[in-house]
């Protein structure tokens, strides 16, 4: 069976036709951490795959931030880091392991800890709503509603044109 035609989209950027474009990106740390020198963050920073904590005062939990794509049940997917509380954080890291903590637990507050200046302009320390999900899934980030172009992406969709669009400007040029 062939692949469906959205997965082929021929690149204004390199001119080639890129037959799988994804449509999910992810952040491996939170920008603070990016930013610091690898001697700082042996001295001053633990970092998992799902948590880091900075000088033991800045708690950082990663999630996923989906955008939908309008007429289908895909999402391009953000995987980003979000800041939030130390209480919070703790919170959810005891209950990480605990079956049904989504119905148990949050939704929390937090803010986004991951720039996207490639595609998003100024989205460092969005505001957002931390929801869990069973266990063995990220957490989920929901902007909170506003008129910045991700909160609205979030909220309304974008098309899976705009979302091949942006995935292929990821591939060349990664947040």
């Amino acid at each position: 069976m062939a692949e469906p035609e959205h997965h082929r989209y021929r690149c204004h950027t390199c001119g080639q036709i890129h037959d799988e474009v994804p449509m999910s990106f992810a952040a491996d740390s939170p920008d603070m951490y990016a930013n610091m020198s690898e001697s700082d963050r042996e001295t001053r920073a633990v970092i998992g795959s799902d948590q880091c904590i900075i000088d033991g005062k800045w708690f950082f939990l990663r999630g996923c931030l989906e955008i939908p794509l309008i007429g289908s049940r895909e999402v391009f997917l953000w995987g980003l880091w979000a800041i939030l509380h130390e209480t919070d954080f703790d919170e959810i890291s005891e209950s990480w392991e605990e079956v049904g903590r989504q119905q148990l637990h949050g939704p929390f507050k937090g803010r986004l800890a991951n720039s996207l200046s490639a595609c998003y302009e100024d989205c460092l320390n969005l505001k957002l709503r931390i929801v869990l999900r069973p266990v063995g899934e990220r957490p989920l980030f929901v902007l909170e509603e506003t008129e910045h172009p991700l909160s609205l992406a979030q909220a309304t969709g974008i098309s899976e044109q705009a979302a091949v669009e942006l995935a292929v400007k990821l591939l060349h040029c990664p947040y």
